[in-house]
């Protein structure tokens, strides 16, 4: 006997289904920017890779001090007023690149940055939940992973774009050179477009979800020992922590790497790195599919022995040489 396949989404909850999917995009973008701005801002301020990772601390750092805020704002307030928020920080943050070229200082850009991380934590907290209520439980969590391929695409659009613009003329530039150079033009678009969004959000009509616990939580019954008594949120969070620090690792200095072996330009590093984000998305757009069909944990298994192979295969080549 045929089965009825289960749809991704329900049709009560297409119009918000589409804008928080469109969250992804942004955040992702804003996100991948940050790995062309490392370099960038080595060759137009004149500091050191060392001082430029700053940019991807003050940033994540953002994350780590509000996450936990974030979390107890969006239980209090709801899901709609996390995500408003969100998008306000990261809108003020975006356009503050404005004064801080004007003040010319690399120090000024780290306060901006950490505003947008704060922004950023408030999106992420929010949408990643939110989305996966917003259709069968069945498919709740290859309608997170549809959503964050999205990301995926941001990313690409900053790399490419953002990274083709801000390395003309060999990084240099003429715009602003001292300053930040054309950091803050992209920047600028970014923080109006966020502000934008951030109306629409605001008066556009999306479904509050409501869990069995809201009240016990809003009554302060909400314990963080509790989540740390179990095992298997501490796995997770200790498999997320390897991820992030990977992922952003390899994104944040591949340009420099390349760069400092004389393998291409900062321009051709940020088209590469373009390819390998979009064959990331890919590979989100397929374990969307994929895990329609099959259980969460065996395509996590699948993956982590890919990885973990793909890790050993790299260390062999480079031991060579």
């Amino acid at each position: 006997m045929k089965q009825n396949k289960v749809s991704l989404s329900s049709k009560q909850y297409a119009v918000p289904f589409v804008l928080i999917t469109s969250l992804f995009f942004m955040w992702g973008f804003a996100r991948a920017i940050l790995d062309v701005l490392n370099k960038h801002f080595q060759n137009e301020l004149d500091i050191t890779i060392t001082q430029s990772s700053l940019i991807q601390v003050t940033t994540y750092l953002g994350y780590f001090l509000m996450a936990i805020p974030a979390g107890l704002f969006i239980n209090r307030r709801g899901y709609r007023s996390g995500v408003v928020l969100g998008l306000l920080l990261f809108g003020l943050g975006s356009l503050a690149f404005i004064p801080c070229s004007a003040a010319g200082t690399f120090y000024a850009y780290l306060i901006a940055l950490f505003v947008i991380g704060c922004g950023l934590v408030f999106l992420e907290t929010s949408a990643n939940p939110y989305v996966t209520e917003l259709g069968p439980k069945e498919t709740a969590t290859a309608r997170l992973n549809f959503s964050q391929s999205f990301n995926g695409v941001g990313s690409m659009f900053a790399t490419l774009v953002v990274g083709s613009f801000l390395f003309q003329d060999s990084g240099t530039g003429d715009l602003g050179s001292g300053s930040g150079g054309n950091a803050v033009v992209p920047y600028a678009i970014m923080g109006a477009v966020v502000m934008v969004i951030a109306i629409i959000f605001a008066r556009v009509n999306l479904p509050e979800i409501h869990h069995d616990d809201d009240n016990d939580t809003q009554e302060g019954g909400y314990n963080l020992s509790r989540l740390f008594c179990n095992s298997w949120f501490v796995f997770g969070l200790l498999a997320l922590l390897a991820y992030e620090v990977a992922e952003i690792s390899i994104n944040s200095y591949f340009i420099n790497f390349v760069t400092g072996q004389d393998w291409m330009s900062a321009a051709t590093g940020s088209t590469i790195l373009t390819v390998a984000l979009g064959l990331f998305m890919l590979a989100r757009f397929v374990g969307a599919a994929i895990m329609s069909n099959m259980a969460a944990e065996k395509y996590l298994l699948i993956c982590a022995v890919g990885s973990v192979v793909c890790i050993a295969v790299m260390l062999l080549d480079l031991g060579k040489t």
